[in-house]
C-alpha cells in the first residue's frame, strides 16, 4: 500500500530529528530525560584525573587575617588548607564535591577536551578549587553582583543574578570558575544527590562554595541552642570528609581552636 504525502513528510521529519539527536549528543537517548547513574559520575572523575593538567606554581602565603571589606566579621574567616605532603592525588575529594553539590556531568565532546564542570580538580597531582580570595578579582568585574563576598570570608555565587557574562571567569587568576553551557537536566547529565543544594540552570558560572550550606545550617542550629558567638566549630566540607589521609583542612582562620590554626601553618 502506498504512502500518502502527509505520512511521507512525517516519517522524514522523524528520521531527521533522530539523526540530529544522535549527532549532537553522544549519550544514550534513554538518558536524555532521566538521571545519570552514580557510576557515570565516578567514571567522569577518573577520566578527568587521567588527563594531563598544568603543574601548580606554588608560592608561600601568610595566614589570612580579618577581611578588609565593609561589614566583615572580626571573629570569622573560613578557609581551607591542603597538606601536599599528605595528599596522594586519589581524587576522592573531587567525587565527594560533585555529589555534595550536584555538579553535573558534561557531554562526551566536552570531556574529550577536558572541559569538566568539577568544582575541584587535580593540577599536577594537587587539588585545586576556588581560593576565596579576600580581594577577589572575579567579584570586581561582575556586572550584576552575582559574584560577591560574605562577611565570613566566602566568595559566593547568587545564581539567580548571574547573566552569564563570564567576566568573572576571565578575571580569575587560577581559572577555577566553570561556565554551564548545557541544560544538564534536560540532557540527562544532572542528578540531585543532595537536596540542600539547587541544580543550576544553563548559562551561569559555577564554582566551589566551601560547602556554604553546611555553614548556614550550623549557624542556624547554634543560634537556637546557644547565646555564645558562633565560630563554625566542627563544620567540615565534603572534600575534607572524603580525604582518607586528612590532607584537606577546613576551618576558621580567626579562631585559635580551629584546625587551621592548630596545624601551625606559616604566619
Amino acid at each position: 500500500m502506498g504512502m500518502n504525502r502527509r505520512d511521507f513528510i512525517k516519517s522524514c521529519s522523524l528520521v531527521a530529528m533522530m539523526g540530529l539527536l544522535g549527532a549532537c549528543r553522544k549519550i544514550p537517548l534513554d538518558k536524555i530525560a532521566g538521571e545519570p547513574s552514580l557510576k557515570q559520575f565516578q567514571d567522569e572523575v577518573r577520566l578527568a584525573m587521567s588527563q594531563t593538567k598544568k603543574m601548580l606554581d606554588l608560592v608561600k602565603v601568610s595566614k589570612p587575617g580579618p577581611l578588609r571589606i565593609p561589614g566583615a566579621s572580626s571573629v570569622n574567616r573560613f578557609g581551607m588548607a591542603i597538606d601536599l605532603d599528605l595528599c596522594d592525588g586519589c581524587g576522592e575529594c573531587i567525587l565527594a564535591c560533585n555529589l555534595e553539590n550536584n555538579v553535573p556531568l558534561v557531554t562526551a565532546e566536552e570531556a574529550q577536551k577536558g572541559h569538566f564542570m568539577h568544582w575541584m580538580e587535580l593540577r599536577g597531582g594537587s587539588p585545586l578549587m576556588c581560593a576565596h580570595c579576600g580581594n577577589a578579582p572575579c567579584e570586581k568585574v561582575c556586572p550584576t553582583g552575582a559574584a560577591s563576598h560574605t562577611p565570613d570570608g566566602l566568595s559566593t555565587m547568587m545564581y539567580k543574578r548571574c547573566t552569564g557574562s563570564r567576566f568573572c571567569g576571565a578575571n580569575c587568576p587560577i581559572k577555577a570558575r566553570k561556565f554551564n553551557f548545557n541544560d544538564a537536566q534536560k540532557m540527562g547529565l544532572a542528578r540531585k544527590f543532595n537536596n540542600e543544594v539547587p541544580l543550576r540552570e544553563k548559562g551561569v558560572m559555577e564554582k566551589c562554595s566551601l560547602c556554604l550550606h553546611r555553614l548556614q545550617n550550623d549557624r542556624l542550629q547554634f543560634k537556637t541552642l546557644s547565646a555564645e558567638e558562633w565560630r563554625g566549630r566542627g563544620v567540615t566540607t565534603a572534600c575534607s570528609d572524603a580525604c582518607k589521609r586528612r590532607a584537606i583542612i577546613f576551618g576558621n582562620w580567626l579562631d585559635e581552636k580551629s584546625p587551621l590554626v592548630r596545624e601551625k601553618l606559616p604566619t
